[in-house]
């Protein structure tokens, strides 16, 4: 379940939260999503976890990692379970780095839309976040990093799109 930190109370229960997030990563093996009737252009799913958990002080690289593979676990059995014969249907994990809790697997159902979010090129390279992360993506996904960061932002904030070529 997504949560907000509405304290700095240390988060509890981190392990029992951490096999959750697994669980959840694996319901995706074998379920194909195909396009509704209302012919959205993409279906999403937020990452489900305490926003503690994946940034903010109590927040640890590790934990973020572990949080970030979950993500492209669950994309590589959307992946895996595509039926390409209904249309148009690709999966990709969108990350916010350093604000993990944006992050989210989404199934693109427009090439469009999708080349929208990937982008042209990847304008961070040769940086990779799955290096710096020692991420386990699907080989056949691409890794396209863009940086995002705000004048007035405290950090440095770059989005990553992790997935299948368009």
């Amino acid at each position: 379940m997504r949560q907000i930190a509405l304290s700095n109370k240390p988060l509890r229960g981190i392990p029992r939260r951490l096999r959750a997030l697994e669980r959840w990563a694996s319901s995706f093996r074998d379920e194909f999503h195909p396009r509704s009737e209302h012919m959205e252009r993409y279906t999403h799913w937020k990452i489900p976890v305490h926003a503690a958990l994946v940034q903010g002080p109590q927040a640890r690289i590790e934990v973020q990692a572990f949080c970030i593979q979950q993500l492209l676990e669950a994309a590589c059995h959307l992946s895996n379970a595509a039926d390409h014969s209904q249309g148009y249907y690709r999966v990709a994990c969108l990350l916010v780095w350093p604000w993990v809790h944006q992050s989210e697997v989404t199934l693109f159902y427009d090439r469009d839309y999708y080349l929208g979010f990937l982008g042209e090129t990847n304008t961070l390279k040769p940086e990779r976040i799955s290096d710096v992360l020692a991420l386990h993506a699907p080989a056949h996904f691409i890794e396209h990093g863009h940086d995002v960061t705000q004048p007035d932002d405290e950090v440095a904030v770059q989005w990553w799109c992790i997935g299948e070529p368009a």
